[in-house]
């Protein structure tokens, strides 16, 4: 067969990637023959405990839970500033502030709908500095901006679902085979904060205007935000979609008689966006360390608790090939099915991200998204005997650059190795995915690998 035929037929079996990549000499005689072949190579893998993951996100979270695996104690709070539009205005008539309310919408929990819980609302006194807004961590400790002594704005008696909690049903989509309505349901919890507070917050605005002319100056004169925790309860997460803080008055307006003597009730709404600070806050207790240190298998848990690291077989790799060229590099990591009975299962990572571990932390914080040379996404192909899997079809690229740094002289102890991160992505109307953001949400899952279970990777590669 010519050597044009073998080369499109390799093109066929490397699709899924744009480039091949040449691991010696890129000169070859037209005369010399070409083979195909493929080889066999181990990766190994081991879990790392992180203590935080970038902490600003469009959603919140809020509750406690003890993980029945290891009855390791999650506790979720979060911090919450709040946007103003440009030159805000209050109507001029306005005659009376009469309440004040911070209002939490969300559509999914994780647990117990009616496990009983308590939470507290403590108002921010610092602000947080301008340096801290793109690098917010899980880790942050919220007492650095808020006086633990002082009492606090507000507490209430919660539950997911029943009496505390209000509800709504709303079209979600539509069924595709019947075209009728598909209905869901959010919540809201609605904690009544000080009228006093309430009467502050519109003092600043008639002492002066610009402390509602942006979110900075808002933030800065008038509310630096909140600290929202929960004091009791064990059981409960709810995942918040939506926070808003309701300043209700009475203001007066124009009435049948031609004069503004009618009295009647007003309000406006703040909210909480990811363009001002809204950052989740976690921690675990040390008894998550334990799965870390198992030596028969890693993990993935989340939010900020488990990730796996793999450490590639580059240097046999380069080794192996020094005249060949690298065309493909599959690897596939499989879960085990989980043995611990739950009445409230955690859930599974449904993608993956597979990023250097020297990158990571830049990855989320520059807002990258994959690229397919250097980090890589895999979806979740299933819970079954045949496709319990993540697998990454082609990571060569990945191979190639780590050889190059290394020839180049790059020192890094962590060169030939990356993490694997459960994450959420991002779509356009298109369901093209425009981003990446940490998986917050309860998730987890054991893979096969750790000291005694290598992970086999194959490669797809061209002999001259």
């Amino acid at each position: 067969k010519s050597i044009a035929y073998i080369l499109t037929v390799l093109v066929c079996l490397v699709a899924c990637d744009d480039t091949t990549v040449n691991l010696g000499n890129s000169i070859t005689p037209e005369a010399d023959s070409i083979a195909i072949k493929t080889k066999s190579y181990y990766a190994t893998t081991r879990s790392v405990a992180i203590d935080s993951v970038l902490g600003k996100t469009s959603k919140v979270y809020l509750g406690r839970f003890t993980d029945p695996q290891t009855g390791s104690l999650l506790e979720a709070d979060f911090i919450a500033q709040f946007n103003c539009t440009d030159d805000y205005e209050f109507p001029e008539t306005l005659k009376e502030v009469t309440g004040l309310q911070l209002r939490f919408m969300y559509s999914k929990y994780f647990g117990d709908p009616n496990n009983a819980m308590r939470l507290q609302v403590d108002t921010l006194d610092k602000v947080i500095p301008e340096s801290e807004l793109h690098t917010f961590y899980t880790s942050v400790n919220p007492a650095q901006y808020y006086d633990t002594n002082s009492k606090p704005i507000a507490r209430k008696a919660f539950a997911a679902t029943g009496a505390s909690a209000k509800d709504s049903t709303y079209i979600s989509g539509q069924d595709p085979m019947t075209g009728e309505a598909i209905y869901s349901t959010y919540y809201w919890q609605e904690i009544k904060l000080p009228t006093a507070l309430g009467q502050h917050m519109y003092d600043k605005y008639t002492e002066d205007k610009n402390n509602y002319k942006n979110a900075e100056q808002f933030i800065k004169n008038v509310l630096k935000g909140f600290y929202v925790h929960c004091t009791h309860g064990d059981g409960t997460i709810l995942y918040i979609n939506d926070i808003q803080l309701h300043l209700n008055f009475k203001y007066l307006i124009e009435s049948s008689s031609g004069k503004v003597d009618s009295l009647i009730n007003g309000s406006t709404i703040f909210a909480a966006t990811k363009e001002v600070i809204q950052a989740n806050h976690f921690e675990n207790s040390d008894r998550l360390k334990e799965l870390v240190e198992e030596k028969d298998y890693t993990y993935l848990k989340t939010p900020a608790g488990i990730f796996t690291e793999v450490t590639l077989p580059v240097e046999e790799i380069a080794e192996m090939h020094l005249r060949d060229t690298l065309n493909a590099a599959t690897i596939t990591f499989t879960r085990y099915n989980e043995k611990t009975e739950s009445k409230y299962p955690m859930g599974i990572p449904q993608t993956l991200l597979m990023v250097r571990k020297c990158d990571m932390h830049n990855f989320f914080e520059k807002n990258e998204t994959y690229d397919g040379q250097t980090s890589f996404i895999a979806q979740y192909a299933g819970s079954s005997e045949t496709a319990n899997t993540y697998s990454f079809p082609n990571i060569s690229s990945l191979i190639t650059q780590c050889i190059n740094e290394k020839k180049a002289g790059k020192n890094d102890a962590d060169w030939n190795k990356v993490v694997l991160i459960p994450v959420k992505t991002e779509t356009d109307s298109n369901g093209s995915i425009i981003g990446l953001k940490s998986n917050l949400d309860m998730e987890s899952a054991c893979l096969v690998g750790g000291e005694k279970n290598p992970i086999k990777m194959q490669i797809l590669y061209t002999t001259f």
